[in-house]
Formats: C-alpha cells, structure tokens, sequence
C-alpha cells in the first residue's frame, strides 16, 4: 500500500510534467509557424517596396528604406530559425530559402544600383523579372519548410502522450493488482467473534445433559479462581435501576451492567404481546446489524434464550473450546410474569455461580421497566 501511495504521487507529479512538456511543444510549434508565416509576409511587403524603387525624390527613398528594414527581418529570422532547428530535413529545406533570399537581395543590390545611376526603368525590370523568380523560390521554401516543422513537432507531441499513457496504464495496472489481492486478503478474514456468540443466543440447544459427577478418590483439575464479583458496583447499579424514569437512560445502565457481570456483550430480549417470541430490545456489545439478523426468536425455540423464559430459570452454556465466552440468560420476571431474557455473553469459560444470582438480581431490577411488548422507550433509546 505505501508502494501504491507513493506511484500515485508521483504519477500525479509526472502527469504535471507531461502537461508542461505538450504545452511548451504546442507553443514553441505554433512559434516557429508563425515566424515562417511572417518570413512569407514580409517577403511579399519586400516586392511591394521595391515596386517603388522607380520613384523619385521622397517615395523612391521611402521604398529604399522599407525595403531594407524588411530584408533585415527576413535575414534575422531565417538564421534564428535555422540555427534552433535540430531536424535534418528542416535544414535542407532551410538552406533552399536562405539560398533563395539570397539571391533576391542579389536582384536587389543591382537595382539599388541603377537607381544611384538614375536608371530607374532598368531597376524596376530587374525586380519585375529576376527579383520575382527569386521571391517565389523563396515562398516555394518556406511553404514545404512550415509542413516539415509542423509534422515534426506533432510527432514529439504524439510521443510524448503515448509515453504518459503507457506509464499511467503500468501504475493503473499495479493498483489494480494490489486492490485485487486486498480483495482476496479481505475475503479470507474470518467473521469476528461477537457474531458467531451472539448467535449462540438463538443457534445453540441448551445444556441437555445432566452435571457429571466425579467418583470419591478420582482426581479432579484443579481450575483457575474466578475473580470475586463485584458487589458494590451491582448494588449502586440496581439502585440507579430503580431510579429510572427515562427508558433513554436504560443503555447506559446495560453497558454498567456488562461491566459488573464482567461480560463482553448484553441483550434486553422482549416478548411480544401473545407471548409467542422474543425480540432483541436493547444492547451493549453488537453492531446494530447483529441485532436485525437476529430477529425474532419463537418461545418455543431449542435455544437457550427460549428455554430461560419458558423456564422461568437462568440458564447457561459453557465454552466449547478453551479461552472461548461462556453465555447466561436470566429471566426477566415481573408481577404479570416473565416478560423477557437478560442474554449475557460471559468472558470466563462458564459462568459461575455468583455471576448467575448477580445477574438474576439485576435482572428482577429490568423486569420493572418492561412488560410484554411494551418496551417502546427501551427501543427508542437504541434507536
């Protein structure tokens, strides 16, 4: 996973690089392109201006120097062009334009020329014949020269994308990978305990078979001492118990009551208005979806909540393997009857015997606040 952060990051700053690297190809092709186009401009103003070299006095002047300025662009701008150009058929086509401006300013020099000697009819012919062969050898130049340039820098600009999404396809594909075998890894997770256990409140039968006993002389192992029930924390419980008002105030004082039975988890279990299931009312210790699966138990299910409240006695299930939660319910018996089962899930393996009468005397205490279905607040306050 920290492989996976750290190739996303630098994916990321990768992406950034990429994209400045197609934005400085876009503009440095639109550059060249556009100074190319200026040469071919400046080329046509160049035939324009020398159009004027028949002219006497000021215009004639005029046109000697716009021409000039003009030939000083174009000169400037091929030698940048070509000196910054590192594609070898740009070159050549670059030394066809240089050779064809070259010889319009060799068309041009001669002209200038005649008009020193005022023989400014045989200027204009010059330029009108041999100057305009020479500008349209170098228009002819400059136009495949542009469509070299331009090709080429598509072509670093297609390299550049196909680069960019072979390397997010490689850390895609890596991602990929390990969010598969994390998939997997979460699969083979087994489900947590406090499912399986609360699910032995309505899944396993109850103790069926009767204590075994052990023959005088027959040795016995010998087990680790619980630890003492907590005795005031019960009472200061059952007296807060009886104190309520509020059935908001009952899942506070389930969680204490986990706590003085020393028990991983608690269940308040209801019994419906005829007196056919149970439904979890309230708890401490489950996820609300253990609850909702569940559900309802029939009274006269083979389990161990069902036989404590047909039974109107506390009954117990003992671990199944060494270090697992043993599991209590305890009858909830109020002047109309059993209304319900207080359903505990014991750390110690089975659940002693003070455990059992704390819980019963807590349990008397809950009968006062139920009755058949009629746990509306209790629900609530879970809810």
């Amino acid at each position: 996973m920290v492989l996976t952060l750290i190739l996303a990051l630098g994916t990321i700053v990768q992406d950034f690089r990429f994209d400045s690297s197609l934005e400085r190809e876009r503009l440095a092709a639109a550059a060249i392109d556009r100074d190319l186009t200026g040469v071919q401009l400046a080329a046509a103003e160049l035939q324009v201006a020398q159009s004027g070299y028949g002219a006497s006095g000021t215009a004639g002047a005029t046109a000697l120097a716009r021409a000039s300025s003009l030939a000083g662009q174009i000169e400037t701008t091929l030698s940048r062009l070509a000196g910054t150009s590192t594609i070898a058929a740009a070159q050549a086509q670059f030394d066809a334009a240089t050779g064809a401006f070259a010889d319009l300013m060799n068309v041009d020099k001669r002209a200038r020329d005649e008009v020193r000697t005022d023989q400014r009819l045989v200027a204009t012919d010059l330029l009108s014949l041999d100057g305009a062969a020479a500008a349209q050898r170098l228009d002819a130049a400059i136009s495949p020269l542009r469509e070299t340039e331009a090709q080429a820098a598509a072509e670093r600009i297609t390299r550049l994308s196909q680069l960019r999404f072979g390397m997010n396809t490689v850390v895609l594909g890596f991602v990929l990978i390990v969010a598969f075998r994390a998939v997997r890894s979460a699969s083979r997770i087994p489900v947590s305990e406090p499912v399986s256990t609360a699910q032995m409140f309505r899944e396993l039968p109850p103790p069926v078979k009767p204590a075994v006993t052990t023959a005088p002389g027959t040795a016995t192992r010998v087990t680790a001492p619980l630890p003492p029930v907590n005795l005031p924390s019960a009472a200061e419980l059952c007296v807060d118990l009886a104190r309520v008002l509020d059935g908001r105030d009952v899942p506070a004082l389930l969680e204490r009551t986990a706590g003085v039975l020393d028990a991983k988890g608690v269940i308040l279990w209801v019994a419906n208005s005829d007196g056919a299931s149970l439904r979890p009312s309230v708890a401490f210790g489950y996820p609300e979806k253990i609850l909702m699966r569940l559900g309802a138990l029939p009274i006269d299910a083979d389990n161990v909540t069902s036989l404590a409240f047909r039974s109107v006695q506390p009954q117990s299930i003992a671990a199944t393997a060494a270090g697992a939660p043993g599991a209590l319910a305890v009858p909830l018996v109020s002047t109309t009857g059993c209304v319900g089962v207080l359903a505990a899930e014991i750390r110690s393996s089975r659940p002693p015997a003070e455990v059992i009468a704390i819980a019963r005397i807590i349990a008397a205490q809950f009968a006062t606040l139920l009755g058949p279905d009629a746990a509306a607040a209790p629900h609530a306050a879970e809810a």
